[in-house]
């Protein structure tokens, strides 16, 4: 049957988020880079990463992507060649459920063995803002 709460469904959906950004590989060394910055309490959906131009290196730089202080980075470290356009990569959640930012986080992107010298991946970010959870005070259950 139908109840008061079927509506909040449906303004959930409305209140996914999804930030778009680009990383240039052009000359990121070995280490870690930071992107766009996510507030505590952002509850993270997932991500994919498109390879829009292909990634070059002076050696066999490898990538990880993600969020820095949680298990939310890519599937394994990514290697050169499947850096390639028109490759995707996502996001691995290791519970299956999607992951709650304790604290304000960085989506980082990950170089090591050697320095990237070329290379664009398009981030797309799907994420609930602090709060979005809450459901108005006039939802209620009845026994």
């Amino acid at each position: 049957g139908q109840n008061k709460a079927d509506g909040s469904i449906n303004d959930l959906t409305s209140r996914i988020k999804v930030r778009k950004f680009q990383i240039d590989y052009g000359a990121q060394a070995a280490g870690v880079a930071t992107t766009e910055n996510f507030a505590a309490g952002s509850i993270i959906l997932w991500w994919s990463a498109y390879c829009s131009e292909a990634a070059t290196s002076g050696g066999s730089a490898t990538l990880e992507l993600g969020f820095t202080s949680t298990k939310q980075y890519s599937a394994g470290t990514i290697a050169l060649a499947d850096l390639a356009v028109g490759k995707v990569h996502t996001s691995l959640i290791t519970d299956s459920q999607p992951l709650m930012l304790n604290a304000a986080d960085t989506f980082d992107s990950k170089v090591a063995t050697a320095t990237m010298t070329a290379g664009k991946v398009d981030i797309e970010v799907y994420y609930l803002e602090p709060g979005a959870m809450s459901l108005p005070d006039s939802i209620h259950t009845t026994a």
